[in-house]
């Protein structure tokens, strides 16, 4: 439809095809579909010049995208990879003159549910024409892992069923084929006004129901968006933390980018390693800083701890989010963890012993076990005794482990009151331990009112308290 990309073509010029495969892929891209179907030209010729000219600019997998068996395998023939067939039909032709070339080349096949009859409306027929295509696919000698199902959208302002049907088509093909699936976006919105909002919407519904790999502009903002938000909340994204460190999604600008972790000295590198949540280099960092002579004590305070303390920071400001900290703290634990392995005497050194634990009725627990793995990092012997604790059980643990401090964190204003108990018991108990308190129900204000020795904002701050109570500092 680009009248000036089409002359280019014509003329035998790829310079703005090649531009656009780049193009598209900063923008996100991970396949390029590539079709030369322009009017007037040799189709063979052009598919054979493109795929080699765009395969030498880009890793990033190349489509077949033509009806023309002879453009087809020129394509094919010229990709200097493994393609993917753009499509294949339940039509005969498509089945008798695509699927040997897809054996031939080891191409996979966008599988397209198109019949002799034309498009299918429910999804029950396109699920029937899939399985013919595979079947035949199959008796030529392709296998799983050569298919990608399209689930074919068509537009909801001509039929007022078309989105739901995609929707179960997605779901039939999960349950019944269980290949990822695909399929173009925008038909879906054509006719109606405000396209971007219809095709946004769609596609958060069609991601939930199971699309694997959507054909969408790559230059659409809300689409983009639309595809990283899922892919937080379906798990893809594992607790959102690629969605965390994308700039357009911070209120605050994070700070300007520092040199790699490589070209700085040891302990500057074990702290920005514990920033970047780089969990598979930290283990070697504490061994090379143990062989460049640094102490246990070095390591811990100037590279582990400096690393939470500045995390703690840019977590209260919103440069930083929960997913970043939770894989510092995990990068921190695995540095810990080498460290006592290394240096056993150093296990025994511990500052003090700190009893942590969620109030009776309560079960929110992420806070705490943060709170708890910087503790036992920072030197503490920590004793969890996990969420919606009894108050007897938390004074029992106390006095036996003879504790120096006793953590209790309250998530909801309706759990708050077994904190005042819990203290209370402590009191009746005669026990030595000094209580610090947190959560996000809980304040300074209340700390002042239940008798607490202690609130802590975060688990930074838990550290630095319990150092200063228990004269670590």
């Amino acid at each position: 439809g680009r009248k000036k990309l089409a002359a280019e073509i014509r003329e035998g010029s790829l310079l703005s095809v090649k531009k656009e495969a780049v193009n598209q892929v900063k923008a996100g891209a991970r396949l390029l579909d590539v079709n030369m179907g322009v009017a007037g030209i040799d189709a063979t010729k052009a598919m054979k010049q493109a795929v080699t000219e765009i395969a030498q600019l880009t890793d990033a997998p190349l489509v077949i995208d033509t009806s023309d068996p002879e453009a087809l395998e020129a394509g094919l023939r010229a990709y200097p990879g493994r393609a993917l067939i753009n499509s294949v039909t339940a039509e005969d032709d498509r089945i008798k003159n695509f699927l040997p070339l897809a054996r031939k080349y080891g191409a996979a096949i966008l599988c397209l549910p198109i019949t002799e009859d034309g498009v299918p409306k429910t999804a029950d027929e396109r699920l029937k024409a899939e399985e013919f295509i595979i079947e035949k696919a199959k008796e030529q000698g392709l296998a799983d892992g050569d298919f990608l199902l399209d689930a074919l959208v068509m537009t909801v302002s001509a039929d007022k069923n078309a989105c739901r049907e995609v929707l179960k088509t997605l779901q039939l093909y999960r349950e019944h084929l269980g290949y990822p699936s695909t399929m173009g976006l925008s038909n879906i919105s054509f006719g109606l006004p405000n396209r971007p909002l219809i095709n946004s919407t769609f596609f958060a519904m069609c991601l939930a129901a199971g699309l694997d790999a959507p054909i969408m502009n790559p230059y659409d903002e809300s689409m983009q968006k639309a595809l990283k938000a899922s892919a937080a909340l379906l798990g893809h994204d594992p607790c959102g933390l690629a969605f965390s460190q994308d700039e357009t999604n911070l209120a605050v600008p994070k700070k300007a980018a520092v040199m790699k972790t490589t070209d700085l000295p040891i302990l500057d590198a074990i702290k920005q390693a514990v920033i970047e949540g780089e969990k598979d280099i930290i283990v070697g960092l504490v061994v090379q800083a143990l062989q460049e002579g640094k102490s246990s004590n070095e390591i811990t305070e100037k590279g582990l701890t400096a690393a939470m303390t500045e995390i703690g920071e840019d977590f209260g400001s919103g440069r930083m989010f929960l997913p970043q900290v939770l894989l510092s703290a995990e990068t921190m634990r695995a540095a810990f963890d080498k460290l006592k392995e290394l240096i056993p005497a150093s296990a025994e050194a511990d500052k003090g012993t700190f009893v942590i634990a969620t109030v009776k009725g309560d079960v929110h627990d992420l806070g705490k076990n943060i709170t708890g793995a910087l503790l036992a990092n920072s030197g503490f012997k920590v004793i969890d005794l996990g969420k919606d604790v009894e108050a007897d059980t938390i004074v029992k643990t106390a006095l036996e482990q003879n504790a120096d401090i006793v953590g209790l964190a309250a998530l909801m204003t309706t759990t708050m009151p077994q904190i005042d108990k819990v203290i209370d018991k402590l009191h009746q108990k005669g026990a030595r331990a000094k209580v610090m308190i947190g959560g996000a129900a809980v304040t300074q204000d209340y700390a002042d009112s239940c008798g607490a020795d202690a609130y802590a904002a975060d688990g930074v701050k838990a550290v630095k308290l319990a150092k200063a109570i228990v004269g670590a500092e």
